[in-house]
């Protein structure tokens, strides 16, 4: 099991990519947020933020390629980023419900 990282500038975006995930049951679930994210400018030294839309998403680790791969075809020119950590400890009743209601692999 993994959880899922998206991320993208537009809240749009990352609704639709939610919704096509869950219709092709890649994803067991997904919970959306707006974060500020800060890094340093190595040109100029000051510290910038910006506002990324983030969706978190559960899965089997087997559907990450799958998933990256519908990813890469719908968003070409606009390609989100995407990532996963490893779910160590789940109970496994939430664990069962995860493998039942995603895809086949």
């Amino acid at each position: 099991m993994i959880l899922g990282y998206i991320i993208v500038n537009k809240k749009k975006q990352a609704k639709e990519i939610a919704q096509l995930l869950l219709a092709q049951n890649l994803i067991y679930s997904a919970s959306i947020s707006t974060k500020k994210v800060f890094s340093k400018n190595l040109k100029t030294g000051e510290i910038d933020y910006e506002k990324q839309t983030i969706i978190e998403g559960k899965t089997k680790a087997l559907l990450f390629s799958t998933i990256n791969e519908i990813l890469r075809v719908t968003y070409r020119t606009n390609m989100p980023l995407f990532y996963a950590v490893p779910i160590i400890y789940m109970d496994e009743e939430q664990t069962q419900s995860l493998r039942n209601q995603t895809a086949k692999v």
